[in-house]
């Protein structure tokens, strides 16, 4: 094979492996929700594919919100009613638009600082992942015959690193959000804590002075004035 075949061949390779790893979609916003309104957001879906969403209430309030997925024939998917955090999997069913819809309307007051991660995946199974990767020992007598891959097995390989990768991302990111929830969780409580010492010695170092003030009223002595005095005054 010439030099010229070999690099058409090469490019084909790698432009075949980098449509086939792309399959996997991963959208991940955070986003404020006002007090008394609603934030809705649409994904486009194929049919039949697995989707995964995970969402966090990272600050406001007291960390809850209401959640619903709903398809494009208004089917609802999944509906959470005053949540903190949680994972929703569903498998679309026909191809359209899908509303993710975060609800503060309950809320008069605080505002919520929600995180949500949408995790499209291709719709193949882990399973046969895991019986292909068991073939690929390249250990006993067919070490040859491993070695010989089609680019379709190839490509496969490469896929399921890439989603592996883009799971362990997902999981970095999700302990981030805890972290970054607790966080504000412990400044608020650090907040309310000086606040509600401030307001307690402000109350015991009044009652003390009004404590003073009321004692040395009582034992202030006035002498009484009489009249043969007023008159050798006069």
């Amino acid at each position: 094979m010439d030099k010229l075949g070999l690099g058409t061949c090469l490019t084909l390779l790698l432009l075949n492996i980098f449509i086939k790893v792309c399959h996997n979609t991963e959208i991940s916003l955070t986003v404020d929700i006002s007090a008394g309104r609603q934030e809705c957001f649409f994904e486009t879906l194929p049919a039949k594919t697995n989707v995964e969403i995970d969402y966090q209430v990272i600050d406001g309030g007291d960390l809850d919100i209401d959640v619903l997925v709903s398809g494009p024939d208004n089917r609802v998917y999944h509906l959470d009613q005053r949540k903190t955090e949680n994972t929703v999997k569903f498998e679309s069913t026909q191809e359209g638009d899908y509303r993710i819809c975060f609800d503060n309307t309950f809320s008069r007051f605080s505002n919520k600082l929600v995180f949500f991660e949408i995790y499209v995946e291709d719709g193949k199974d882990d399973d046969d992942d895991e019986e292909d990767d068991k073939k690929l020992t390249f250990e006993g007598e067919n070490v040859q015959g491993q070695l010989d891959m089609t680019i379709e097995e190839f490509s496969g390989i490469l896929e399921r690193s890439k989603k592996n990768l883009e799971r362990s991302i997902q999981v970095q990111t999700l302990i981030k959000i805890h972290e970054a929830k607790d966080r504000n969780t412990q400044e608020a409580n650090f907040f309310r804590v000086n606040f509600f010492s401030l307001f307690q010695l402000a109350l015991m170092i009044s009652v003390g002075l009004v404590q003073v003030i009321v004692i040395r009223s009582l034992f202030t002595y006035q002498q009484p004035v009489s009249g043969g005095s007023l008159k050798a005054r006069t």
